[in-house]
């Protein structure tokens, strides 16, 4: 089979970006953080265009291991679309607490290189490659402001339970291989359909063994997906870690968790589908009722958005757990916007933190009158989050329970429901703060043009998605070859 590099052109542009990058900070000491920031930010945004016009370059490489495809393509377009994002709205915090800006933004763009080839993966092992380069870049991000205690142990922290879940995920793919002598995904989908075949039709795990390894993968996912029981390195780690990484990781890391999830259990794995959906939708249950419920206490805005992210992993596997092309493409709908969605609530909390000094919610009040652009942009970001009409949160979680009642999971559409009533409780307890209250400093917040930018795009964005059906096509497109038997 010939090696066609051309289907690679994203991803090693993105590999370029970050040593182009990073070779400037060594040559340029003096650009300082804000300078490459915008540079990545560029340069993001010119990939992000390349891969829009080339999102028809279909076609697999190196001997299987790489797929070009809809799916590998709408999956590339959001990570781009969060490195773009952070970067900007990194600019301003580089500046001031990074000494080699350079190796930031470098991380970050290999991050995203790695989660891109996890995307297009063709076997189990290129997509283990592909989480390693991708999470292994977040481990010192997470603990990059040295001289605070509490980056530091989120730092050690998502290392250890990182390693855990690669361990996990890797014990899984041996047993899948031990069974079926395959990683490759073709030869796994054609080994399953005829084994479910050959015990009379259906979909059905054939071996028990199988089975187990199965469940390890799904183990493995859920720490990326932050699905409860797999939830707990979250809240620490996003409230220790600097803001701008946080943000990074509550959008890529989940993307790339339901990324794979997709590739791998309605791809090969999808003649197992009574099994594995019915496990989906009980990770799905416990994560919306304990995301919901214990964000409701939380008095630092950082880890409530922890909780509310979680919860957020909960409506997203309902469209998984339905195992139908509507319920796919409602879920990458789903991650488009809630990529916009929660990187602009980051932004906004980056810009008050710099501002304030303050992470707690009580530091929000009176936001409206000491900055009315910032308090508008919270408003939009909390209520899209919760799910109010017309916002692009509300027609993400419709379509995501329409799916869910069409597969006849009326049980989790109802909790999904109640849920997303009690979560308006903690966002309007926000956003209460922020126009209700009255300010303790009346001074003016500032904005810096590049984090303005980010709150710019992010508020257009689920505006414009609030028209969902030009997306939602692409997402159904994207995920129609899963369902071809």
């Amino acid at each position: 089979m010939p090696i066609d590099l051309s289907l690679l052109i994203p991803e090693i542009a993105a590999c370029g970006l970050a040593l182009a990058v990073l070779g400037a900070d060594l040559i340029w000491p003096r650009l300082g953080g804000r300078r490459l920031g915008i540079m990545t930010a560029v340069g993001a945004a010119a990939i992000l265009l390349v891969a829009f016009l080339r999102r028809d370059a279909v076609g697999v490489t190196l001997g299987g291991l790489f797929i070009a495809d809809a799916y590998a393509g709408f999956f590339r377009l959001i990570f781009l679309a969060a490195v773009l994002l952070v970067a900007l709205m990194s600019a301003d915090f580089v500046e001031r607490e990074v000494r080699r800006p350079g190796e930031y933004y470098t991380l970050l763009l290999f991050s995203t290189t790695g989660f891109m080839l996890m995307a297009a993966a063709g076997d189990l092992m290129t997509l283990y490659l592909g989480l390693e380069l991708g999470t292994i870049s977040l481990y010192p991000l997470a603990g990059y402001l040295k001289r605070e205690p509490r980056s530091g142990e989120a730092g050690l922290k998502f290392m250890i339970i990182g390693a855990a879940s690669s361990a996990t995920l890797l014990y899984g793919i041996s047993l899948i291989y031990g069974t079926l002598g395959t990683t490759v995904f073709a030869d796994l989908r054609r080994s399953l359909f005829e084994a479910s075949r050959s015990i009379g039709g259906g979909w059905a795990v054939p071996d028990s063994a199988l089975a187990l390894g199965m469940a390890f993968v799904i183990a493995g996912f859920s720490f990326k997906m932050v699905a409860v029981p797999f939830h707990m390195w979250a809240p620490d780690v996003y409230h220790g870690a600097p803001t701008p990484v946080t943000a990074y990781l509550s959008v890529a890391s989940k993307c790339a968790g339901f990324a794979v999830v997709g590739r791998v259990f309605l791809g090969p794995l999808l003649a197992t589908a009574p099994q594995w959906a019915l496990v989906l939708a009980g990770l799905s249950f416990a994560s919306m009722f304990y995301g919901n419920l214990v964000a409701i206490p939380q008095t630092n805005i950082k880890r409530m958005l922890a909780y509310s992210g979680i919860a957020q992993a909960g409506y997203l596997l309902v469209g998984f757990a339905a195992v139908t092309p509507l319920g796919a493409a409602s879920t990458l709908f789903y991650l488009l916007q809630y990529t916009f969605t929660n990187i602009g609530a980051f932004t906004v909390v980056t810009v008050v933190a710099q501002a304030t000094g303050r992470e707690d919610i009580a530091g929000y009040s009176g936001l409206s009158r000491r900055s009315p652009a910032l308090g508008f942009a919270l408003l939009l970001l909390l209520l899209s989050l919760g799910g109010i009409p017309p916002l692009a949160g509300f027609w993400a979680k419709l379509y995501v329970f329409a799916a869910g009642i069409g597969a006849g999971l009326w049980w989790l559409v109802t909790l999904g429901v109640l849920t997303t009533v009690i979560s308006l409780y903690y966002y309007l307890m926000v956003i209460k703060q922020a126009y209700i209250f009255d300010p303790v400093d009346t001074s003016p917040i500032p904005i810096p043009r590049p984090a303005a930018l980010t709150l710019l795009i992010c508020t257009a964005a689920i505006l414009v998605l609030a028209y969902p059906q030009p997306v939602l096509s692409l997402a159904e497109k994207a995920v129609r070859m899963f369902f071809v038997r």
